[in-house]
């Protein structure tokens, strides 16, 4: 008999299975990492065209002269907007206005909330606020 059949090399069995079973879960793990990052940066996506609409919308409504008022509408098929200007009224702890309110002695200005709202998404939705407060010349 020969020395050969004793000293054969090559993998058994049992490590092509446990190298096959590493392997699939290494690429189980991968594909689910950049499922993630896909996911991640889709929704930024979105917040920043959600963000854009938010400020076209505000730059519009502080370009009027008349702003009060409730709007609404649409952009693409996924985002929907709603805007809305009223008269501000503070808290009577408001810092920023004294104990009567605002304080403008010829009653011509008047301060105003704007709020721009985007919303979208199916299943999970999403929406996104703008809001600030602006002197405004009474009508």
């Amino acid at each position: 008999m020969s020395r050969r059949h004793g000293c054969e090399r090559g993998f058994s069995l049992l490590e092509v299975i446990v190298a096959l079973a590493v392997l699939g879960i290494c690429v189980t793990v991968i594909l689910q990492i950049m499922s993630s990052v896909t996911t991640a940066t889709r929704v930024t996506d979105d917040y920043a065209q959600a963000l854009s609409i938010a400020e076209t919308r505000m730059a519009l409504l502080m370009a009027q002269d008349d702003p009060a008022g409730a709007d609404t509408g649409k952009v693409g098929d996924m985002f929907r907007w709603k805007s809305q200007v009223r008269e501000y009224k503070p808290a009577m702890d408001n810092l920023l206005f004294n104990n009567t309110g605002f304080s403008d002695p010829e009653n011509i200005y008047r301060p105003y909330h704007y709020q721009i709202v985007v919303s979208w998404g199916g299943f999970r939705k999403r929406q996104l606020e703008l809001s600030t407060i602006r002197l405004g010349v009474a009508p």
